[in-house]
């Protein structure tokens, strides 16, 4: 019985080859990163006594659009955030922002927390003094986002302004509806704050609920969808 044997084709390289691709590889990847610094550098605007910090390690992709810092300071992924115990860790957790013909306008200190997501497409977003936002919230616009002073996000929170895709009955291609969330606000882990709602100071949003409605200061919301199930309250961090 004959064996039978495989025939591969084996080709070699020689250094020389291997120098020169090598060389090349290196040289667009210089000149890609040279690219994307004078590209976020456009994209930076700082007015008054402002400065931003972004980890080396979050990704942008960042294309007709401006991250501009008024009187304060924006950090991207550097701060520690936490969740349950867990760390989010700035070496491993990287911020990600999208951004095509739109608007992140910061006014004050903001820290986004290693792991946020911002996705914003012909949109403005807004976010205020002192307002801290934790680790893998993903915040997507396409139309406005307002959030407010003071506030604070915990881990997993959803954020939109559309449904994402269009449905029947409906001019509006994506369903996009203004998102605003007013000055010290808590938003609990895992929840999600859908299109067209308002919240007033001070509102308190449980775990995991699920916001369609607009809300009054000052009181506590829980359940699928959110209702008020406490009034007269505040937090304090």
């Amino acid at each position: 019985m004959g064996k039978s044997r495989n025939n591969l084709t084996r080709k070699s390289y020689s250094l020389y080859s291997i120098l020169y691709s090598r060389f090349f590889y290196t040289a667009k990847l210089i000149y890609s990163k040279i690219s994307n610094y004078f590209e976020i550098k456009k994209t930076i605007v700082l007015q008054g006594d402002s400065k931003i910090g972004i980890h080396h390690k979050t990704l942008l992709n960042i294309k007709d659009s401006k991250i501009i810092v008024n009187n304060g300071e924006l950090k991207v992924g550097i701060d520690f955030g936490y969740f349950d115990g867990g760390i989010y860790d700035s070496k491993k957790d990287r911020c990600k922002i999208f951004m095509v013909n739109s608007t992140l306008e910061v006014y004050g200190n903001v820290s986004l927390y290693p792991g946020v997501v911002i996705y914003a497409v012909n949109a403005h977003i807004i976010i205020r003094n002192n307002t801290k936002i934790n680790g893998n919230v993903e915040i997507i616009s396409l139309k406005k986002i307002d959030i407010g002073e003071g506030c604070l996000f915990a881990e997993g929170i959803i954020v939109r302004d559309n449904d994402g895709h269009k449905m029947s009955g409906t001019d509006d291609a994506y369903g996009t509806a203004e998102v605003k969330i007013g000055n010290h606000c808590w938003i609990g882990q895992r929840a999600m704050i859908l299109k067209g709602i308002t919240l007033a100071d001070n509102v308190i949003v449980g775990a995991g609920a699920v916001v369609v409605g607009s809300f009054p200061s000052g009181v506590a919301l829980a359940g699928i969808p959110a209702k008020i199930i406490k009034e007269n309250v505040s937090w304090s961090a």
